[in-house]
């Protein structure tokens, strides 16, 4: 406490005790002769009040010059910052009219730059960063959203709800408008409902990892599920169902694909059956890769195909549209059926081998027939094969036939007919074709060549003619077997006789011109089953 303070404080405790001593006097009691000593009276608790209010009365006091103090100090202070800032408005008085310029240049500065902005720049708007077009004002294409949205989802007749939303799908970005074509809302409509890259939200049904089929909704694909258990797990005629599973437990997963690769239900549900090839078509989002694209779709790398589906995929990036093309085997449904069924039995086919026929050749011994049995019990079938029964045959009518083929073990001989036919001839000249000549039916072609030149068996055989047969002049006949002859002739030598064997290409004759020729060569025919036939397309000609 300060010196002055103390001192006041001395003074006012010195005041308050001669204003004690001046009550007491005026209340003391003086003692007056003859009477009863009065009772003396005590006043303590009025002095202790007393010295209270002094004591209040001094802190008070106190307080208020502490606060007259603060209020000059206050007081002071408000007058140095008027001062000062009335020092810096003097200061800056003579330039009032250079700041106004200034501002007003400023704002004039500003105003230009909105203009040229607002008159030189358009906004860009994109599907999924694929830039569509230019219009002048987002309201442009974001007030006709909704109809496209419509229209699309009528016209891509998948009953898909397709949605453009702002900001998601549909984005904008402000670019220069020089060499800007500008769109108006209807051409805005046009652009969006007749894109060919929608991306939409599908459903994917799953058996594991292998993707099966794609639909638009969760409830088709469960529907697909549905679907396809019924008709994998019909039960036979005569039969009822006991119980059906599919082979693996089949999965419903939400997937973003191109509008065109979703399914119809009943393409799904054919190829869920049956097996089949899918397209899909996926735009590259961030995060994926070639092998991720591969293991989501459960193919090869060697599957994924670039946009134009003419180039591996190796390295796709963000936006990238790649083609999948995917091999689909049918899902597999495991049945039990039970009941009595009349079922067909199958002939089989019986191999036996036989030394009475040459190696290659096979002979049909008995001709196969299938039988009928009727069968009591129980069927269980995976992928609709039957893996077991458990039951009896009450019946056959008629038995099964089985068929038996006869495989030949011998050995061919050289002269041994092929079922073929090689060129009879070396260097030669096509002069006449097999049909119609001079009236009459040339039955055969005449190949021309130097008299000697060798003719040859056209196949193996038997001779059955070797000798001068009127108009063929000198002429050879070969049996080949099963109804095959060939004829060689105007032969100017044979070098075969009746009765012998012959092989394929074995030098036969010479080339002549007896019987009815004009000149030297072969004249060639090939009969079957006692019928001249064209021998150019048996020579490959």
């Amino acid at each position: 406490m300060s010196k002055d303070i103390e001192t006041e404080v001395i003074n006012t405790e010195e005041k308050a005790e001669a204003k004690e001593k001046e009550i007491s006097g005026k209340f003391s009691l003086k003692k007056k002769p003859g009477r009863r000593k009065p009772r003396k009276v005590k006043i303590k608790p009025f002095e202790k009040e007393e010295k209270g209010v002094r004591f209040l009365s001094a802190a008070i006091d106190i307080r208020d010059r502490a606060q007259i103090k603060v209020d000059e100090s206050a007081v002071e202070l408000g007058k140095n910052f008027a001062k000062s800032m009335h020092d810096i408005a003097a200061s800056y008085r003579n330039s009032r009219r250079t700041m106004g310029a200034a501002l007003l240049a400023v704002a004039v500065i500003a105003a230009s730059i909105l203009i040229i902005f607002d008159r030189f720049t358009v906004y860009e708007y994109a599907y999924n960063g694929k830039v569509l077009g230019y219009v002048k004002e987002q309201e442009e294409v974001t007030d006709v959203l909704g109809i496209a949205g419509d229209k699309l989802t009528e016209n891509s007749g998948s009953s898909l709800d397709i949605e453009f939303v702002p900001n998601r799908n549909i984005t904008f970005n402000l670019v220069d408008s020089r060499d800007r074509s500008l769109d108006d809302s209807d051409t805005a409509v046009n652009k969006l409902v007749y894109m060919t890259d929608i991306e939409t939200e599908a459903y994917g049904v799953y058996d594991g990892d292998d993707l099966k089929a794609i639909v638009k909704s969760n409830e088709d694909a469960e529907n697909l599920l549905n679907e396809t258990m019924n008709e994998l797990s019909t039960p036979d005629q005569g039969m009822e169902l006991v119980s059906a599973e599919f082979g693996y437990p089949l999965d419903i997963k939400p997937l973003n694909v191109l509008l065109t690769s979703v399914q119809d239900n009943t393409s799904a549900r054919q190829q869920m059956v049956e097996g089949g090839e899918m397209e899909i078509t996926h735009i590259v989002e961030d995060g994926e890769n070639l092998e991720s694209l591969a293991r989501d779709y459960a193919v090869e790398s060697d599957s994924i195909f670039d946009e134009n589906k003419e180039e591996l995929v190796n390295e796709p990036e963000v936006g990238d549209k790649v083609h999948i093309h995917k091999t689909v085997e049918p899902v597999s449904v495991k049945m039990t059926e039970t009941g009595r069924i009349k079922e067909v039995v199958e002939f089989k086919t019986i191999k036996k081998e036989s030394d009475k026929y040459y190696k290659g050749d096979t002979i049909v011994e008995q001709e196969g027939r299938d039988g009928y049995q009727t069968f009591e019990g129980t069927i269980t079938k995976e992928g609709g094969v039957e893996v077991d029964r458990q039951g009896e045959v009450i019946e056959e009518q008629p038995k099964v036939r089985n068929k038996i083929i006869l495989v030949g073990t011998a050995e061919r001989p050289k002269t041994a007919p092929t079922g073929t036919y090689a060129m009879p001839i070396g260097a030669y000249t096509l002069t006449s074709t097999f049909g119609p000549r001079w009236g009459r039916m040339h039955t055969g072609l005449d190949m021309a060549a130097p008299t000697g030149s060798p003719i040859y068996a056209s196949d193996g055989g038997t001779v059955v003619r070797a000798g001068y047969n009127g108009g063929y002049g000198n002429c050879v006949d070969i049996d080949h077997g099963n109804g095959r002859v060939t004829r060689y002739a105007h032969c100017s030598r044979l070098l075969v006789s009746v009765g012998e064997q012959v092989y394929q290409g074995q030098n036969i004759a010479l080339v002549g011109s007896t019987g009815n020729s004009t000149g030297p060569h072969l004249h060639f025919e090939v009969i079957l089953n006692g019928s001249a036939v064209n021998p150019a397309p048996k020579l490959g000609l």
